[in-house]
């Protein structure tokens, strides 16, 4: 599967994606920093095993639809650049948690992250029933905060002093978005055709808004304990599984 956008491509994980994904889970990268810091990085075994785990999916090629993550590619170059995710936050009220994760820093600029996850909520309202997406990230991380506002959802929660980052307490706080509320590329109040297959990529319009950042890396979700460390998607946004 492949959704085309002007600054970024999401598709499905590639072979050739496995080695610079392994080097990113390495302890001492600056996006550590910022995607849910009080997480730690995870342990080399944990990393093995979840790059392993992609490696089987790949492998196998039977991807479920929805996608549960999705590589961001560069569109010139196909090389990964992060990746975006989500988990269940309540299965039964299918409320889904979404992450993001841009790894280098030289990405943490132009519109990318916009982007990035603009396509990737058309997608999940277009292929899933869902009545709400949501991230989790904390006060600190301004640019997912950011990211956020600019998209145009809204802060549903704010934890107040509920982190602690080198040191320093932070607020948690939660963006979140509604079907109806959704103005992204080929949104609309009810639920449209499936857009998950070769050929058929979201239209790569963006709201005006897109300009003003693309920095994010909050994707990991707060309840990291739930997915493998390569899932870790900012949503408690650190960056995303």
């Amino acid at each position: 599967m492949r959704i085309d956008g002007r600054r970024v491509v999401l598709r499905d994980w590639r072979a050739a994606d496995l080695a610079a994904h392994r080097e990113w889970l390495r302890p001492g990268h600056e996006w550590q920093r910022w995607d849910a810091p009080y997480y730690g990085p995870p342990s080399p075994g944990d990393a093995d095993g979840a790059v392993e785990h992609l490696r089987r999916e790949i492998a196998a090629g039977d991807w479920p639809t929805p996608r549960r993550r999705l590589a961001i590619a560069d569109p010139s170059t196909d090389g990964y650049l992060g990746l975006v995710s989500w988990y269940w936050e309540s299965e039964p009220s299918d409320w889904r948690r979404v992450g993001i994760v841009l790894h280098d820093p030289a990405t943490w600029s132009g519109g990318l992250g916009t982007e990035a996850l603009t396509l990737w909520t058309t997608y999940l309202f277009a292929t899933t029933g869902a009545h709400r997406l949501d991230f989790a990230t904390w006060s600190g991380n301004e640019r997912m905060c950011r990211l956020g506002r600019t998209l145009g959802w809204t802060e549903e929660a704010r934890f107040r002093d509920a982190r602690e980052v080198r040191g320093e307490r932070y607020d948690s706080v939660v963006y979140g978005v509604l079907r109806k509320e959704w103005r992204g590329p080929g949104a609309s109040g009810s639920r449209p055709g499936p857009i998950d297959t070769p050929g058929s990529p979201v239209p790569p319009r963006l709201p005006k808004a897109e300009e003003q950042d693309g920095r994010a890396h909050d994707g990991q979700p707060e309840a990291r304990g739930r997915q493998q460390p390569s899932q870790r998607s900012e949503s408690e946004s650190r960056g995303a599984r």
